[in-house]
């Protein structure tokens, strides 16, 4: 699948470079610094793959594939902020080389600089798909800082902040393939569909695989998030379905604070007694099963095809 956008992929990375390299040297070497720490650049290949699929190759999909990686890459520069990290990739986080203030004033000119790339196509529906995603997304960060360590956290909050965070960008994305492409309303739907399920179960997933993956694939330290207080589908069935015992250590390290890498163990533990890493994993391949169902509007093709692939891998890396 990736050898059959190589071309494409490395015409993103290029356009990736060159707007990065027309900014301050400061400016500059912060971007720099997280775009070649490389990355799945999951969005560029949504874009490039939804827009062939829509009968479209011109530049404006290259264009676009560096502008929702921008954004993307400046919601990183900022949640590695709000969440004190240390680690982006395996390489030291910006902010712990630059600082706080740098990362995230860097983060607000990447956000600009997508956003005015994007006008350059002077297609309006497309800047209102953007800046929309911008606004959830924005949304998305408050929310998801609200949820920290809430014990009163519910599914339905979960879920709103994965929507927020990860599905309006990955939505937005296959859309913009299919405006491009000038498809009917009815097929332009059917791709944003296929980028929100794709989104939801790519969070749902990363989040599951938090706790489960092998930890020298993962590319972030396992049980960051439990570490971060970060309240996951995983760890809220686990809450709501622990014996009483067992709920209350974690409803009182939670409550403090003191959840440590050194108590991962025994929340996996935790986790497998109650299915909660089972249940997780299964609501991430629903969702990717509803994404497979809003293709049905496309014939059979090679870009279909690889978009159903590409389904398939969202669920099954690095387990």
């Amino acid at each position: 699948m990736w050898a059959d956008y190589e071309q494409d992929l490395l015409a993103v990375e290029d356009r990736l470079l060159q707007f990065a390299g027309d900014a301050n040297d400061y400016i500059r070497d912060v971007t720099s610094h997280i775009i070649r720490s490389g990355g799945k650049r999951l969005r560029p290949l949504l874009m490039v793959i939804s827009s062939r699929l829509s009968g479209y190759s011109g530049p404006d999909m290259t264009l676009l594939s560096a502008v929702v990686e921008f954004i993307h890459t400046a919601t990183l520069l900022h949640d590695d902020v709000v969440d004190h990290a240390e680690m982006r990739r395996g390489r030291p986080s910006a902010n712990q080389v630059w600082g706080n203030q740098a990362a995230v004033l860097v983060g607000d000119y990447l956000y600009a600089t997508a956003l005015w790339m994007a006008t350059g196509i002077h297609i309006h529906e497309i800047n209102d798909v953007l800046t929309l995603a911008c606004r959830k997304m924005s949304e998305g960060e408050v929310l998801e800082l609200m949820l920290d360590n809430n014990l009163a956290a519910r599914e339905e909050d979960y879920f709103n902040v994965v929507e927020c965070k990860t599905a309006a960008l990955t939505a937005g994305t296959c859309r913009m393939g299919a405006i491009l492409g000038n498809l009917d309303p009815l097929r332009k739907k059917a791709l944003e569909d296929f980028g929100y399920y794709i989104g939801m179960a790519f969070q749902v997933a990363d989040d599951t695989l938090d706790y489960m993956a092998q930890k020298d694939r993962l590319g972030k330290t396992l049980g960051k998030d439990l570490s971060e207080g970060k309240m996951t589908l995983p760890l809220l069935h686990c809450l709501a379905h622990s014996p009483t015992p067992q709920r209350e250590v974690l409803v009182q390290r939670i409550g403090q604070g003191e959840i440590t890498d050194m108590h991962l163990g025994e929340v996996v533990g935790f986790m497998k007694t109650t299915g909660s890493l089972d249940f997780s994993l299964e609501r991430a391949v629903s969702f990717m099963r509803k994404a497979k169902q809003s293709l049905d509007p496309f014939p059979d093709s090679l870009h279909k095809q690889n978009l159903l692939a590409l389904s398939d891998f969202i669920i099954e890396r690095d387990l």
